[in-house]
């Protein structure tokens, strides 16, 4: 059967899969560059997040520890990027460079290791925060 379909319409329709594939790609990335960058302006704009990111960059004083709350919704934010690391919404070297410094800091400095043992070990309870953390090569 395939034999009597004339060369050129066999070429067409390897161009139209290859321009469908390429297109299918490019929304792919699309999507996913807007998804990093609604979750770049969240991280950014919630003063609660950054008030741990900030204690974690030595940018707050001491007396300014964040609040087990405050702990708590950056963490939620890491389990959202977990979330979306586990289904390949995103790629773990573009959530290691937009926020991967941030948890490791977290996880490995003294300042982060104070901030967790508020929250007696309840991080390890977060199924897609652990995801996040294996991705990004964090260990505790």
């Amino acid at each position: 059967m395939i034999s009597n379909i004339p060369d050129w319409g066999i070429i067409t329709a390897l161009l139209t899969i290859g321009f469908s594939v390429y297109e299918y790609i490019g929304h792919k990335n699309k999507e996913r560059n807007k998804l990093l960058s609604q979750l770049n302006r969240r991280y950014v704009e919630n003063e609660k997040v950054q008030k741990v990111v900030k204690y974690l960059r030595k940018i707050e004083p001491e007396k300014e520890q964040p609040s087990v709350y405050e702990l708590e919704l950056f963490l939620r934010f890491f389990e959202e990027l977990g979330l979306y690391l586990g289904k390949s919404s995103i790629k773990p070297k573009e959530v290691k460079s937009f926020f991967g410094y941030y948890l490791q800091e977290l996880y490995e400095s003294e300042k982060g290791k104070d901030l967790l043992k508020k929250l007696n070990k309840e991080d390890e309870k977060w199924t897609y925060l652990l995801i996040c953390k294996k991705k990004l090569g964090i260990t505790t």
